[in-house]
């Protein structure tokens, strides 16, 4: 299960990975400066708010210590609105984030994947309510926000296809 929160970055239709391969690091943005204390060492930090880990954690004392994120976002379909509450919790901290994305980078497009993202609309509309609340009018209008269609391959086939296209460059090279 992972538990951070990353963004893969697209520019121009190739990943962006920055200057020394950390850009995308969303999860580290900071959110709450008052925060739980983060593995990074900062405070507060995206992912401590509102990765995986986290969503359980704010559910174990009501909904017992084994609680799974799959189980969590089950239940919130089903109506549980201690869920419900704890994935509208997380959508607003990633739709912060996010918005301060968008004010940077102005995209097209935010996919949300993996298994927050397996939780639909029960965290992409807070998320999106968080985005239009904290990015500039202009750029919150310009973005998409869609549940990922790759579920939890998202991430092994994102490395397959760089490895493949670093292939294909090194062998236009040669």
């Amino acid at each position: 299960m992972a538990t951070g929160i990353g963004a893969g970055l697209i520019i121009r239709g190739r990943p962006y990975v920055g200057a020394g391969g950390t850009a995308g690091e969303i999860g580290h943005t900071v959110v709450d400066p008052g925060g739980p204390i983060c593995r990074c060492g900062n405070r507060g930090c995206l992912e401590t708010l509102a990765g995986s880990a986290a969503v359980v954690a704010a559910l174990r004392d009501t909904h017992g210590e084994r609680i799974t994120l799959a189980e969590a976002i089950a239940r919130a379909r089903d109506g549980s609105s201690g869920c419900r509450r704890a994935l509208a919790d997380a959508g607003h901290a990633i739709g912060a984030s996010v918005a301060t994305l968008c004010n940077l980078f102005n995209p097209r497009r935010i996919v949300v994947g993996g298994e927050l993202g397996a939780a639909g609309d029960l965290l992409l509309e807070p998320l999106r309510e968080s985005l239009r609340r904290g990015a500039i009018s202009s750029a919150a209008d310009d973005v998409e926000v869609v549940q990922g269609t790759l579920g939890e391959r998202a991430e092994v086939l994102g490395a397959v296809a760089l490895v493949l296209r670093r292939g294909a460059q090194l062998a236009y090279r040669t």
